[in-house]
């Protein structure tokens, strides 16, 4: 049977898995949520006035008797469970519903082998004994066969491998190399010095490598991400109007371009809120990372990645005018570690 090689990204906000070979890449991208329950609504609708389509549901994932939301509208549907904590990495239920519902969305129902590249962050793979302990954890419940149903489809995964790397790592292997896992950029650019910024949901990662190696001075991370905006809107949504949203609510609506609220008094326009609690976030990430690099010019590159990057595209390309934002950054640091892992699991399976 053959072995998929996968791209893990299990972010705070969104969790990504990415297939790369040589006939292209494909990929899932999932929001963090995982919510207790069913979609099973009996026979409630709007009747005629009610859509028919399934799509906007969020996913269901079943195993040994317990039933899982995961993805798009958990909140509709069950109370969203966000763990934020960097333990929600190594095990626990929201893991498994969201690894289960990635995978199984990616490769479909029947039955697959798969090793998997996982990205974690900066301030995790910095610690050793952090590292080891999360990566033990990891194999101890992922490796080996799983059996579960996904919209009431049967899959059955049989993972034989599991390695991981920084997440930002990834978005370097996004940039170098090509869907076959081959360095594809003039060889003197795996010895040039180049900085990874990756602005998650929950976490900011800096990342710097040379000649091969990492460069410790200006590798580091925090737990710093748009979540603070999210925070910072929610609390302004639940003052004025009271209110409450989940943070992946309020992600969504710092996303929109014409965020607005239904509100007793009628349609509240937020656009107004959702850019202040966005430039206040701006404002911390750009002065961490200014702290830590200055104005960059130490790399012959530098990149940008992460759901935060897009959303701050215009602040950091004018603090940094010789960035780059990667094509498509929220999944960039998976596809990064899918191509990689054709390397580092080459010969493993047929």
């Amino acid at each position: 049977m053959t072995t998929h090689f996968l791209g893990l990204d299990p972010g705070f906000g969104g969790f990504k898995v990415v297939e790369a070979s040589g006939e292209g890449h494909r990929s899932i991208h999932l929001p963090s949520v995982v919510g207790v329950g069913d979609t099973d609504t009996g026979l409630l609708s709007l009747g005629a006035l009610g859509g028919r389509r399934r799509d906007g549901r969020p996913l269901a994932v079943s195993w040994n008797g317990a039933s899982y939301l995961a993805g798009h509208r958990v909140a509709a549907y069950a109370r969203p469970i966000e763990r934020m904590d960097f333990l929600r990495l190594s095990d626990g239920p929201e893991l498994r519903v969201l690894t289960y519902a990635a995978l199984g969305s990616l490769l479909g129902p029947g039955d697959h082998t798969v090793s998997l590249m996982l990205g974690l962050p900066v301030e995790v793979m910095a610690d050793r004994d952090r590292a080891l302990a999360t990566l033990k954890s990891l194999r101890d419940w992922l490796q080996g066969e799983h059996r579960f149903t996904l919209n009431g489809d049967a899959v059955i995964l049989t993972v034989t491998a599991v390695k991981a790397m920084a997440q930002p790592a990834g978005a370097f292997f996004a940039w170098g190399l090509d869907d076959d896992g081959h360095w594809t950029r003039p060889a003197g650019d795996l010895k040039a010095p180049v900085g990874i910024c990756d602005i998650g949901f929950n976490t900011l990662d800096l990342f710097a490598v040379e000649g091969g190696q990492v460069v410790a001075r200006f590798t580091g991370g925090d737990t710093l991400g748009l979540r603070r905006a999210a925070e910072l809107l929610g609390s302004r949504v639940r003052k004025d109007y009271g209110v409450s949203f989940s943070l992946h609510e309020a992600d969504a609506l710092l996303c929109d371009r014409r965020p607005q609220l239904h509100t007793p008094s009628g349609l509240t326009d937020l656009q107004a809120a959702a850019r202040q609690a966005l430039d206040a976030t701006a404002g911390e990430i750009l002065g961490f990372v200014e702290s830590r690099w200055g104005q960059g010019r130490q790399f012959a590159y530098l990149l940008f990645t992460g759901g935060g990057a897009e959303a701050l595209r215009p602040e950091l390309t004018r603090l940094y005018p010789h960035g780059l934002v990667l094509p498509d950054p929220v999944t960039a640091n998976a596809l990064g570690l899918a191509r990689y892992a054709r390397r580092a699991f080459a010969g493993s399976a047929g």
